[in-house]
């Protein structure tokens, strides 16, 4: 008996099912019953010869256990009646070993066999009707042999739709992540335009105070020439005074005055001898400090250009991952 929608009834049709090929195989139902173990024994037998068959009914069931669900299909052939239950039954079966891992060639492959062995058991059993029994059983392996099918697509559009959330949840994770991304390199920009543009000014302003420390020492050394100008003219006027005073003693009493105002001259000279000599030691202390100045000044421009240098790199580097921030922001679309 075929009971079943439109749609599966068309499947039926072109697969060439009929009401008369269930009725054969019920009225046969007690050969099925006669040969079920020899079939499911010797499909077992041949089954056993394959060793990547024997691993995966090791991982999940045993033989034993298998032969019994082969014997109730087996069976279930000579039922006569294609339902809707039959059919889900067909493509739970089919799900179950697509999960454990069974390939479909092994699958459709059992079913070639299956029928070799069925034909030849049914030949001895019925000499004069195994072909329209045999031609019934291959046309009802031929349908289950789709139902599989549709079990293992149903499996693979399962692990696609898997893959496909994974991989929405994936792009979901990455836009967030792009988002956080882009705003911190707005920030990270902004921040490394600001140091450049501060290290570039402190740069512009470390070397106005070398141009000034230059410019400082070039006073300086003025100064310094006028020291040694006013040095010569000490000197000479310490010689006046000493030349005055000898004149003043070769005149006796007529020079005590004269003598007075070569003393007052000598003294004048020393105390600007004296006054010189410290000016030159504190002009020699400002150049020291000048000398230490002008080092700092140029290690400080040389600090700051190359915080200007790596703030530049650093912009780049901004620029490269807002690349590739918008690249995965592309992918996410």
């Amino acid at each position: 008996m075929i009971n079943v929608s439109q749609h599966r009834l068309k499947q039926l049709e072109y697969t060439g099912i009929t009401e008369e090929d269930l009725q054969l195989l019920a009225s046969n139902q007690p050969v099925f019953r006669k040969v079920v173990d020899l079939v499911v024994d010797r499909l077992y037998a041949q089954i056993q010869q394959q060793p990547e068959l024997v691993e995966l009914i090791g991982k999940f069931s045993t033989i034993e256990r298998l032969k019994q669900t082969q014997s109730d299909y087996w069976m279930s052939l000579s039922q006569g009646i294609i339902d809707e239950e039959f059919i889900i039954n067909r493509v739970r079966i089919g799900g179950v070993h697509s999960r454990i891992g069974l390939t479909t060639n092994w699958y459709l492959g059992t079913y070639m066999v299956y029928l070799n062995i069925a034909t030849e058991v049914l030949k001895n059993e019925l000499p004069y009707q195994w072909i329209q029994l045999v031609h019934a059983i291959s046309k009802m392996f031929n349908f289950d042999s789709q139902l599989v099918l549709e079990a293992y697509e149903l499996k693979e559009k399962d692990k696609i739709q898997v893959m496909v959330d994974q991989k929405e949840h994936m792009l979901h994770q990455v836009s967030l992540v792009v988002q956080e991304l882009a705003a911190m390199m707005l920030e990270l920009d902004a921040s490394a335009q600001t140091i450049a543009e501060t290290a570039i000014t402190t740069a512009e302003s470390q070397d106005h105070a070398h141009e000034l420390v230059e410019s400082l020492n070039v006073e300086v050394e003025q100064i310094t020439e006028m020291g040694v100008l006013i040095r010569g003219i000490s000197n000479q006027t310490h010689l006046l005074g000493l030349n005055a005073a000898i004149e003043a003693a070769h005149a006796g009493e007529h020079g005590r005055g004269f003598e007075i105002v070569a003393n007052e001259v000598r003294k004048l000279a020393l105390t600007s001898r004296q006054a010189q000599e410290r000016i030159q030691e504190k002009l020699e202390q400002i150049e020291s400090k000048l000398v230490q100045v002008k080092q700092e000044s140029e290690q400080t421009s040389v600090n700051a250009r190359h915080q200007a240098a790596s703030s530049e790199e650093l912009h780049a580097f901004v620029q490269m991952i807002e690349k590739v921030a918008m690249d995965l922001k592309g992918l996410n679309e």
